[in-house]
Protein backbone atom coordinates (compact mmCIF):
# COMPACT_ATOMS: atom_id res chain seq x y z
CA UNK A 1 0.00 0.00 0.00
CA UNK A 2 1.49 3.27 -0.43
CA UNK A 3 -0.17 4.48 2.78
CA UNK A 4 2.63 2.90 4.66
CA UNK A 5 5.59 1.10 3.20
CA UNK A 6 7.71 -0.26 5.83
CA UNK A 7 10.72 -0.66 3.71
CA UNK A 8 10.50 2.91 2.67
CA UNK A 9 10.26 4.46 6.03
CA UNK A 10 12.76 2.70 7.29
CA UNK A 11 15.29 3.23 4.40
CA UNK A 12 14.11 7.03 5.14
CA UNK A 13 14.93 6.27 9.31
CA UNK A 14 17.41 3.69 9.51
CA UNK A 15 17.69 3.60 13.22
CA UNK A 16 13.68 3.33 13.47
CA UNK A 17 12.92 -0.10 15.30
CA UNK A 18 11.14 -2.30 13.33
CA UNK A 19 9.04 -3.69 16.19
CA UNK A 20 7.41 0.51 15.73
CA UNK A 21 6.96 -0.48 12.02
CA UNK A 22 5.05 -3.23 12.66
CA UNK A 23 2.82 -0.97 14.99
CA UNK A 24 2.27 1.56 12.77
CA UNK A 25 1.60 -1.22 10.71
CA UNK A 26 -1.52 -2.62 11.88
CA UNK A 27 -2.76 0.71 13.02
CA UNK A 28 -2.57 2.06 9.76
CA UNK A 29 -4.76 -1.31 8.58
CA UNK A 30 -6.73 -0.16 11.48
CA UNK A 31 -7.39 3.13 9.82
CA UNK A 32 -8.09 2.14 6.13
CA UNK A 33 -10.78 -0.66 7.69
CA UNK A 34 -12.33 2.27 8.75
CA UNK A 35 -12.31 3.96 5.07
CA UNK A 36 -13.42 0.48 3.46
CA UNK A 37 -16.20 0.47 5.77
CA UNK A 38 -17.26 3.90 4.66
CA UNK A 39 -17.26 2.87 0.56
CA UNK A 40 -18.83 -0.19 1.73
CA UNK A 41 -21.69 1.38 3.22
CA UNK A 42 -21.67 3.91 -0.39
CA UNK A 43 -20.26 6.80 1.50
CA UNK A 44 -17.72 7.74 -1.05
CA UNK A 45 -18.05 12.18 -0.30
CA UNK A 46 -15.54 12.64 2.76
CA UNK A 47 -15.15 15.92 4.80
CA UNK A 48 -11.84 15.70 6.61
CA UNK A 49 -11.94 17.94 9.97
CA UNK A 50 -8.76 19.86 10.15
CA UNK A 51 -7.37 22.22 13.03
CA UNK A 52 -3.53 21.49 12.04
CA UNK A 53 -2.94 19.27 15.00
CA UNK A 54 -0.88 15.66 15.16
CA UNK A 55 -4.42 13.56 15.45
CA UNK A 56 -6.35 15.69 12.39
CA UNK A 57 -2.86 16.03 10.52
CA UNK A 58 -2.65 12.36 10.54
CA UNK A 59 -6.18 11.82 9.75
CA UNK A 60 -6.51 13.92 6.64
CA UNK A 61 -2.94 12.48 5.53
CA UNK A 62 -4.21 9.06 5.68
CA UNK A 63 -7.68 9.78 3.80
CA UNK A 64 -5.76 11.19 1.26
CA UNK A 65 -3.39 8.34 0.79
CA UNK A 66 -6.52 5.96 0.97
CA UNK A 67 -7.91 7.92 -2.35
CA UNK A 68 -4.75 8.04 -3.67
CA UNK A 69 -4.58 4.23 -3.77
CA UNK A 70 -8.32 3.99 -4.72
CA UNK A 71 -9.11 6.95 -7.06
CA UNK A 72 -12.20 5.38 -8.17
CA UNK A 73 -14.02 4.40 -4.83
CA UNK A 74 -14.01 7.76 -3.42
CA UNK A 75 -15.57 10.18 -5.65
CA UNK A 76 -14.29 13.55 -3.39
CA UNK A 77 -12.42 14.37 -0.46
CA UNK A 78 -13.20 17.91 1.20
CA UNK A 79 -11.08 19.50 4.16
CA UNK A 80 -12.73 21.94 6.64
CA UNK A 81 -10.01 24.29 8.47
CA UNK A 82 -12.25 26.45 10.92
CA UNK A 83 -9.97 29.34 11.58
CA UNK A 84 -11.11 30.80 15.44
CA UNK A 85 -9.03 34.00 14.62
CA UNK A 86 -7.14 33.37 17.56
CA UNK A 87 -5.11 30.42 17.38
CA UNK A 88 -1.63 30.48 18.53
CA UNK A 89 0.43 32.63 16.08
CA UNK A 90 2.95 30.02 15.12
CA UNK A 91 0.81 27.41 14.92
CA UNK A 92 -1.86 28.97 12.78
CA UNK A 93 1.16 29.75 10.34
CA UNK A 94 2.14 26.05 10.38
CA UNK A 95 -1.49 25.15 9.23
CA UNK A 96 -2.38 27.83 6.50
CA UNK A 97 1.08 26.79 4.53
CA UNK A 98 0.30 23.33 5.01
CA UNK A 99 -3.47 23.47 3.42
CA UNK A 100 -1.52 26.00 0.96
CA UNK A 101 0.57 22.90 -0.26
CA UNK A 102 -2.60 20.43 -0.29
CA UNK A 103 -4.16 22.49 -3.44
CA UNK A 104 -1.70 20.59 -5.36
CA UNK A 105 -2.33 17.24 -3.73
CA UNK A 106 -3.07 14.95 -6.58
CA UNK A 107 -6.11 13.51 -5.18
CA UNK A 108 -7.46 17.01 -5.48
CA UNK A 109 -9.30 17.53 -1.90
CA UNK A 110 -11.10 20.78 -2.03
CA UNK A 111 -10.34 23.32 0.56
CA UNK A 112 -12.56 25.53 2.65
CA UNK A 113 -11.42 28.05 5.57
CA UNK A 114 -14.02 28.95 7.86
CA UNK A 115 -14.38 31.80 10.17
CA UNK A 116 -17.28 32.46 12.55
CA UNK A 117 -18.82 35.80 11.68
CA UNK A 118 -17.97 38.92 13.21
CA UNK A 119 -20.89 38.90 15.96
CA UNK A 120 -19.70 35.86 16.90
CA UNK A 121 -16.09 35.86 17.22
CA UNK A 122 -14.26 35.29 20.12
CA UNK A 123 -13.87 39.11 20.84
CA UNK A 124 -17.27 40.32 19.87
CA UNK A 125 -19.08 37.75 21.98
CA UNK A 126 -16.68 38.14 25.66
CA UNK A 127 -15.98 41.76 25.45
CA UNK A 128 -19.01 42.91 23.13
CA UNK A 129 -21.82 40.91 24.62
CA UNK A 130 -19.98 39.84 28.05
CA UNK A 131 -19.19 36.12 27.67
CA UNK A 132 -17.07 35.00 30.98
CA UNK A 133 -13.82 33.37 29.47
CA UNK A 134 -14.92 29.65 28.42
CA UNK A 135 -14.55 27.11 31.49
CA UNK A 136 -14.94 23.41 31.34
CA UNK A 137 -18.59 24.23 32.80
CA UNK A 138 -19.29 26.70 30.10
CA UNK A 139 -16.75 25.62 27.03
CA UNK A 140 -18.65 28.17 24.59
CA UNK A 141 -15.87 28.67 22.36
CA UNK A 142 -15.55 25.49 20.30
CA UNK A 143 -19.20 25.52 19.63
CA UNK A 144 -19.68 28.92 18.35
CA UNK A 145 -15.94 29.44 16.88
CA UNK A 146 -15.07 26.09 14.91
CA UNK A 147 -18.16 23.73 14.87
CA UNK A 148 -20.77 26.55 13.98
CA UNK A 149 -18.60 27.53 11.20
CA UNK A 150 -18.02 24.63 9.77
CA UNK A 151 -21.65 23.14 9.88
CA UNK A 152 -22.62 26.19 7.27
CA UNK A 153 -20.47 24.26 4.77
CA UNK A 154 -22.17 21.08 5.80
CA UNK A 155 -25.61 22.20 5.82
CA UNK A 156 -24.87 23.61 2.39
CA UNK A 157 -23.80 20.52 0.44
CA UNK A 158 -26.22 18.39 -1.68
CA UNK A 159 -28.27 16.61 0.14
CA UNK A 160 -27.18 13.16 -0.75
CA UNK A 161 -27.11 11.21 2.44
CA UNK A 162 -23.49 9.70 1.57
CA UNK A 163 -21.49 11.68 3.28
CA UNK A 164 -19.11 10.97 6.34
CA UNK A 165 -17.43 13.51 8.40
CA UNK A 166 -13.95 12.54 9.63
CA UNK A 167 -12.56 13.82 12.67
CA UNK A 168 -9.12 12.77 14.63
CA UNK A 169 -10.93 12.31 17.82
CA UNK A 170 -9.44 9.42 19.58
CA UNK A 171 -9.90 7.23 22.87
CA UNK A 172 -7.67 8.27 25.82
CA UNK A 173 -7.47 12.25 25.03
CA UNK A 174 -9.14 13.15 27.77
CA UNK A 175 -12.05 12.03 30.47
CA UNK A 176 -14.58 13.89 28.77
CA UNK A 177 -14.31 12.92 25.46
CA UNK A 178 -14.04 9.27 26.15
CA UNK A 179 -17.35 9.85 27.56
CA UNK A 180 -18.95 11.39 24.82
CA UNK A 181 -17.54 9.08 22.52
CA UNK A 182 -19.14 5.78 24.68
CA UNK A 183 -22.35 7.82 24.81
CA UNK A 184 -22.65 8.15 21.50
CA UNK A 185 -22.08 4.32 21.16
CA UNK A 186 -24.70 3.60 23.56
CA UNK A 187 -26.91 5.76 21.60
CA UNK A 188 -26.37 4.00 18.16
CA UNK A 189 -22.83 4.48 17.29
CA UNK A 190 -20.21 1.82 16.46
CA UNK A 191 -17.12 1.18 18.06
CA UNK A 192 -14.67 -1.72 18.08
CA UNK A 193 -12.08 -3.21 15.95
CA UNK A 194 -10.05 0.05 15.76
CA UNK A 195 -13.03 2.79 14.41
CA UNK A 196 -15.68 4.32 15.80
CA UNK A 197 -19.08 5.75 14.08
CA UNK A 198 -21.91 7.50 14.72
CA UNK A 199 -24.83 8.54 12.78
CA UNK A 200 -25.70 12.61 12.67
CA UNK A 201 -29.58 12.61 11.62
CA UNK A 202 -29.27 16.59 11.97
CA UNK A 203 -26.72 17.30 9.96
CA UNK A 204 -27.38 14.15 7.44
CA UNK A 205 -23.88 12.37 7.72
CA UNK A 206 -21.71 9.48 9.52
CA UNK A 207 -19.09 10.75 11.99
CA UNK A 208 -16.19 8.55 11.49
CA UNK A 209 -13.16 8.29 13.40
CA UNK A 210 -10.55 6.31 11.36
CA UNK A 211 -7.61 6.56 14.41
CA UNK A 212 -10.26 6.67 17.58
CA UNK A 213 -7.88 3.80 18.83
CA UNK A 214 -4.83 4.83 18.21
CA UNK A 215 -2.37 5.25 21.41
CA UNK A 216 -0.69 9.38 21.27
CA UNK A 217 2.85 7.50 20.71
CA UNK A 218 1.02 6.29 17.20
CA UNK A 219 0.18 9.42 16.25
CA UNK A 220 3.96 10.84 16.89
CA UNK A 221 5.35 8.03 15.17
CA UNK A 222 2.98 8.64 12.11
CA UNK A 223 3.93 12.66 11.41
CA UNK A 224 7.41 11.99 12.52
CA UNK A 225 8.40 9.07 10.20
CA UNK A 226 5.34 8.20 8.07
CA UNK A 227 4.61 11.42 6.89
CA UNK A 228 7.94 12.69 6.11
CA UNK A 229 8.75 9.49 3.82
CA UNK A 230 5.44 10.47 1.77
CA UNK A 231 6.75 13.88 0.94
CA UNK A 232 3.99 15.81 3.73
CA UNK A 233 5.89 18.52 5.65
CA UNK A 234 4.53 17.04 8.92
CA UNK A 235 8.52 16.40 10.87
CA UNK A 236 7.93 19.90 11.42
CA UNK A 237 5.21 19.84 14.32
CA UNK A 238 6.75 18.44 16.78
CA UNK A 239 9.32 21.55 16.71
CA UNK A 240 5.59 23.49 16.50
CA UNK A 241 4.30 21.95 19.65
CA UNK A 242 6.78 22.65 21.50
CA UNK A 243 7.15 19.05 22.48
CA UNK A 244 4.60 16.07 23.04
CA UNK A 245 2.87 17.16 26.35
CA UNK A 246 1.52 20.07 24.49
CA UNK A 247 -1.72 21.17 23.07
CA UNK A 248 -2.97 22.74 19.28
CA UNK A 249 -5.04 25.46 19.83
CA UNK A 250 -6.12 28.79 20.85
CA UNK A 251 -4.07 31.58 22.40
CA UNK A 252 -6.46 32.71 24.49
CA UNK A 253 -7.61 29.40 26.04
CA UNK A 254 -8.95 29.48 29.30
CA UNK A 255 -10.20 26.14 29.81
CA UNK A 256 -7.19 24.73 30.22
CA UNK A 257 -5.32 25.28 33.79
CA UNK A 258 -1.96 26.30 32.36
CA UNK A 259 -1.12 27.21 28.76
CA UNK A 260 2.14 25.26 28.71
CA UNK A 261 2.36 25.94 24.38
CA UNK A 262 2.57 29.22 24.94
CA UNK A 263 5.03 29.06 27.78
CA UNK A 264 7.16 27.36 25.83
CA UNK A 265 6.69 29.24 22.51
CA UNK A 266 7.11 32.57 24.76
CA UNK A 267 10.58 31.05 26.69
CA UNK A 268 12.37 30.63 22.99
CA UNK A 269 14.12 34.23 21.83
CA UNK A 270 11.77 33.75 18.67
CA UNK A 271 8.79 33.44 20.71
CA UNK A 272 9.54 36.53 22.99
CA UNK A 273 7.18 38.61 21.02
CA UNK A 274 4.25 36.63 21.82
CA UNK A 275 5.13 37.67 25.94
CA UNK A 276 2.22 40.06 25.89
CA UNK A 277 -0.45 37.42 24.50
CA UNK A 278 0.60 34.97 27.06
CA UNK A 279 0.60 37.52 29.91
CA UNK A 280 -3.07 38.53 29.00
CA UNK A 281 -4.46 35.19 28.85
CA UNK A 282 -3.35 34.33 32.31
CA UNK A 283 -5.00 37.96 33.83
CA UNK A 284 -7.82 37.58 31.48
CA UNK A 285 -8.73 33.90 32.99
CA UNK A 286 -8.16 35.22 37.17
CA UNK A 287 -9.96 38.63 35.84
CA UNK A 288 -13.42 37.01 34.35
CA UNK A 289 -13.68 34.59 37.04
CA UNK A 290 -13.91 37.37 39.49
CA UNK A 291 -17.53 37.63 40.85
CA UNK A 292 -16.62 41.20 41.83
CA UNK A 293 -16.36 41.65 37.77
CA UNK A 294 -19.73 39.82 36.79
CA UNK A 295 -23.48 41.47 36.41
CA UNK A 296 -25.55 38.97 38.60
CA UNK A 297 -28.49 37.28 37.16
CA UNK A 298 -32.27 37.85 38.46
CA UNK A 299 -31.53 34.72 40.16
CA UNK A 300 -28.35 35.57 41.92
CA UNK A 301 -26.09 34.09 40.01
CA UNK A 302 -22.94 35.32 38.48
CA UNK A 303 -23.28 36.10 34.61
CA UNK A 304 -21.54 38.24 32.05
CA UNK A 305 -19.33 40.31 32.44
CA UNK A 306 -20.00 43.86 33.34
CA UNK A 307 -20.00 46.56 31.13
CA UNK A 308 -16.70 48.40 33.23
CA UNK A 309 -14.85 45.22 32.87
CA UNK A 310 -15.75 44.79 29.29
CA UNK A 311 -13.79 47.91 28.65
CA UNK A 312 -10.92 47.13 30.58
CA UNK A 313 -10.60 43.98 28.95
CA UNK A 314 -11.09 46.14 25.66
CA UNK A 315 -8.29 48.47 26.84
CA UNK A 316 -5.85 46.07 28.00
CA UNK A 317 -6.19 44.12 24.04
CA UNK A 318 -5.09 47.37 22.29
CA UNK A 319 -2.18 47.56 24.65
CA UNK A 320 -1.16 43.79 23.86
CA UNK A 321 -1.78 44.88 19.79
CA UNK A 322 0.59 47.53 20.86
CA UNK A 323 3.53 45.38 22.47
CA UNK A 324 3.41 42.72 19.77
CA UNK A 325 2.59 44.96 16.54
CA UNK A 326 0.20 42.60 15.74
CA UNK A 327 -3.51 42.93 15.08
CA UNK A 328 -5.47 40.99 17.01
CA UNK A 329 -9.39 42.73 17.00
CA UNK A 330 -9.90 43.76 13.41
CA UNK A 331 -11.94 46.86 12.50
CA UNK A 332 -15.14 45.20 12.05
CA UNK A 333 -14.97 43.50 15.81
CA UNK A 334 -14.35 46.96 16.89
CA UNK A 335 -17.20 48.40 14.93
CA UNK A 336 -19.62 45.35 16.63
CA UNK A 337 -18.35 45.23 19.94
CA UNK A 338 -19.33 48.79 20.05
CA UNK A 339 -22.77 48.12 18.94
CA UNK A 340 -23.22 45.39 21.42
CA UNK A 341 -22.77 48.26 24.44
CA UNK A 342 -25.21 50.31 22.23
CA UNK A 343 -27.39 47.53 22.77
CA UNK A 344 -29.77 47.52 25.73
CA UNK A 345 -29.82 43.55 25.74
CA UNK A 346 -25.86 43.93 26.62
CA UNK A 347 -26.14 46.46 29.11
CA UNK A 348 -25.82 47.03 32.50
CA UNK A 349 -28.10 45.47 34.47
CA UNK A 350 -30.22 42.03 32.88
CA UNK A 351 -33.03 42.84 30.67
Amino acid sequence: MRGFNAAVVLEAQPDLPEDISSRLERSIQHAYASFDQLIDRGIDHWMLMYSGGKDSTTTLLLALEYALEHPKRVRQIEVVFSDTQVEIPTLHLYASDFLRQLESHPAHPIIHTVKPPVEKTFWTLMIGRGYPAPHQKFRWCTDKLKIQPAEVIIKNLPAEGNLAIITGVRFGESDVRDKRMNLSCSRGGECGQGMWFNHSARLNALYAAPIASWRECDVWDYVNYVGPSLGYPTAELQDIYQGHNTRFGCWTCTVVKQDKTMRKITERPEGKQYSPMFEFRNWLLEYSMDHKNRMLRPNGIPGRLSLEARDKIYKRLLQVEKDTGIQILSNEEAIEINKCWDNPRYKDPYK
